[in-house]
């Protein structure tokens, strides 16, 4: 049963792609769709929603879908609720409802109370339309499309089937963290590369399958404090050429990389340290290779003092009264610059209210000489 629910979902999903999903147009479908499946007009509901799908050009079947809010399960609770908001509106209180109250409308429905239904149901249905509008253009907004991206698009897919057989929450993890963090759309706008890559404080190894997308013989090196998240990645990536070990990045030995990778890891360092190790990782690096990391933005307003605030949450959590220590923009370019690397520097806002600074070193061929 699970196994048949799956698979017409994912078909009810590919047809919603096909006819259009933007977050505008999606939002709109929803709102509409709840607000017919609301409104007491029975018998028409999926006829009208298909005229106003194709009235006013969107999602046809996305509109009928959300229609489906009026069900046996929450069809008493919407008349209940209609009911109780048309009588606020129409005389300032709600209706205290009783059994013979209940009872004595199942036969016998007056004008009035009938128009309390109405009006309370187009309330109803403005207010929950506009809730499911909301959460829609949020979780579409938040969906990456391989239609918009194509490079994006196949790299996580391949990500997500090679965590296929990892636990639930390891996937439920991944697949957000490939939604939610637009590190993923910057990485796939880049030439990766095709020689060793190496992550310092990989975690689950995402980022290290995310360059593997489109050669997967590619050596890929990485390392990370825990050892669980290790031994997840060691399960998920086994099929690759990776070698991934549970070691201090300060005291990792670094092979010759043509990609080193160090993604919100940096500020776990102090900040005397955090220069030692990008000279390092500059020495590691061969002709042409880049290295690529990313801190939270200290210079970006609200969204800095958010990035600041869940940054010492995470390190007060694990209660090692460290924290975190993020370098200005000016001295981290000034540390590239002294590991002779070209530097590209590139501010960006996540999906999440959260600011960070993207640096692009690469490792100039004239060094090669």
């Amino acid at each position: 049963m699970i196994r048949r629910i799956k698979f017409h979902a994912r078909k009810f999903v590919t047809l919603l792609q096909k006819e259009g999903l933007d977050s505008r147009r999606a939002a709109a479908a929803v709102f509409l769709g709840i607000f017919i499946g609301i409104v007491p007009i029975y018998g028409f509901q999926t006829l009208a929603a298909v005229g106003v799908a194709l009235l006013f050009r969107l999602n046809a079947p996305l509109t009928v879908a959300a229609t489906f809010i009026n069900n046996p399960l929450l069809l008493p609770l919407i008349i209940f609720s209609s009911v109780e908001l048309g009588c606020f509106l129409w005389t300032g209180s709600f209706q205290p409802l009783n059994l013979a109250a209940l009872v004595a409308t199942r036969t016998h429905i007056n004008r009035e109370q009938l128009f309390i239904w109405a009006i309370g149901s187009v309330a109803l249905g403005v207010l929950v339309g506009g809730v499911g509008a909301a959460i829609t253009a949020i979780v579409v907004h938040l969906y990456p499309r391989a239609s918009d991206n194509p490079a994006l698009g196949a790299r996580v897919r391949f990500v997500n089937a090679m965590f296929s057989q990892c636990t639930r929450m390891v996937r439920g993890f991944v697949q957000w963290k490939l939604r939610l963090d637009r590190v993923f759309e910057l990485l796939a706008a880049e030439n990766l590369g095709s020689g060793t890559v190496v992550d310092l404080g990989c975690g689950y190894g995402i980022t290290l399958c995310f360059a593997a997308c489109d050669d997967n013989r590619r050596r890929l090196v990485g390392c990370d404090l825990d050892a669980r998240r290790i031994a997840v990645a060691r399960q998920a990536l086994g099929t690759l050429n990776a070698d991934l070990t549970a070691a201090d990045i300060r005291h990792f030995e670094l092979p010759t990389a043509e990609l080193i990778l160090i993604l919100d890891v940096l500020h776990y360092l102090p900040a005397a340290e955090q220069p030692i190790l990008l000279k390092r990782c500059g020495s590691a690096l061969a002709p042409n290779g880049l290295l690529i990391f990313r801190v939270p933005d200290r210079d970006f307003g609200l969204r800095s003092a958010i990035s600041m605030a869940l940054e010492r949450l995470i390190f007060a959590c694990e209660g090692n009264g460290f924290r975190p220590q993020m370098l200005s923009v000016a001295e981290y370019r000034s540390a590239l610059q002294n590991a002779n690397l070209q530097l590209e520097e590139r501010r960006f806002q996540n999906h999440l209210p959260l600011s960070h600074v993207l640096f692009v070193a690469r490792k100039p061929l004239a060094e090669a000489g």
